[in-house]
């Protein structure tokens, strides 16, 4: 699908909107013109806006990305950077373009940009991979003489000392925005990731317990000492990443209502998300005491339980499980494999796990939380 099916115009009668266009992911899918009140489905979410202007016979198009502001913030500060950029040209005859001398600086001003999208997890795992692969072997070269093969010899050298072809694809998956945030910014007219080729690999995962482990597992969660880490337990078991667990805040809790939000800066797919509170998670809070105006789950020298210190705590419950091999991550595995094999749709399933699909976005935006009520209630059985 070509970026122009993607946006859609926005129009809103008290500001000059001209040239500025959403970056639509799935939400408006039936729209062509986003109105005012469409805006507000949007806000503090990953708003991705394009500025299209015309020079000397010339489509100029530029991305600005913004977060933790209402969408119609975002559409007033598009429109004054569109004019900055239009002013530029007029001026200058062509946008000040930054000067990168090579591919590490490109990264760094990256990094930056991306900082109030982007995870501390995410930042530090995307930082730790460049570093530690691409630094050395193409991070001293300029931009636009960065090719194909370059980025090809990486990722063959890691298949040849034994890399997984899923490790391997971390590359494609860090250069590939990096090459397209040069081309926003006129640096390059090309990505050459994309021309970068992988070994075909199963990316399906297939963790099972039986039902009567499973049942085994999520008993041996109910009775787990200290408490703290019991509930930790209780909302990996019903879906949840342990990031979003962990930074889990108790204004992020509606009681009276029954639900819980992750807020998008700890989401995986930069994006606000709802659940329902259930039983257990009730049950849990009625005997747990801590600070109200603090992390739920917070550590004794920390703002919150490290991911080091409950990894302590998680291999102690599988060896009360009886269960040989199972990562943390796989809670969510198993959820999701149990709904598969009981005749879930995966539209259901998606929205239970917190998966970024513009289909399940269009079709269960506003259900969305009752459907995860429901399908997370009968897990419990």
């Amino acid at each position: 699908m070509s970026l122009q099916e993607h946006l859609k115009k926005i129009d809103i009668d008290t500001l000059d909107t001209k040239g500025i266009y959403y970056k639509d992911i799935g939400l408006f899918a039936k729209k062509k013109i986003i109105s005012k009140s469409d805006l507000k489905k949007i806000d503090y979410e990953n708003i991705d806006i394009v500025l299209k202007f015309y020079f000397r016979n010339k489509t100029i198009k530029r991305t600005v990305k913004y977060s933790n502001i209402t969408a119609l913030q975002a559409v007033k500060k598009a429109i004054a950077h569109r004019a900055k950029l239009k002013e530029e040209l007029e001026l200058n005859g062509a946008m000040e373009k930054k000067n990168f001398k090579s591919l590490n600086e490109l990264f760094e001003d990256y990094i930056e940009f991306k900082k109030e999208s982007l995870s501390r997890k995410n930042i530090y795992s995307t930082t730790t991979t460049y570093n530690k692969w691409i630094n050395d072997s193409i991070g001293d070269l300029a931009i636009d003489k960065i090719q194909a093969p370059d980025i090809q010899n990486i990722v063959n050298h890691m298949l040849k000392i034994g890399k997984s072809p899923r490790t391997a694809q971390s590359i494609k998956q860090i250069l590939r925005p990096l090459f397209n945030y040069a081309i926003d910014l006129n640096l390059v007219d090309s990505n050459p990731s994309i021309k970068v080729n992988l070994p075909s690999f199963d990316n399906s995962v297939n963790f099972q317990l039986s039902e009567e482990k499973r049942k085994k597992l999520y008993q041996e969660i109910l009775k787990y000492e200290p408490l703290k880490y019991r509930g930790i337990m209780i909302f990996l078991y019903f879906g949840r990443r342990l990031n979003e667990v962990l930074t889990l805040k108790y204004e992020n809790i509606d009681f009276e209502k029954g639900f819980y939000t992750i807020e998008d800066k700890y989401s995986k797919i930069r994006r606000r998300q709802e659940y329902p509170l259930l039983q257990p998670m009730f049950d849990f809070f009625k005997v747990y005491e801590t600070l109200k105006n603090s992390y739920v789950f917070k550590g004794i020298t920390t703002e919150y339980v490290t991911a080091h210190t409950f990894r302590e705590h998680w291999k102690k419950l599988i060896k009360n499980a009886d269960i040989e091999k199972m990562r943390i991550h796989d809670t969510r595995h198993l959820l999701g494999n149990t709904m598969v094999n009981r005749g879930e749709s995966l539209e259901n399933i998606g929205k239970v796990l917190g998966h970024s699909s513009s289909t399940v976005t269009k079709r269960y935006a506003k259900t969305s939380l009752n459907t995860a009520d429901r399908l997370l209630n009968d897990y419990l059985t």
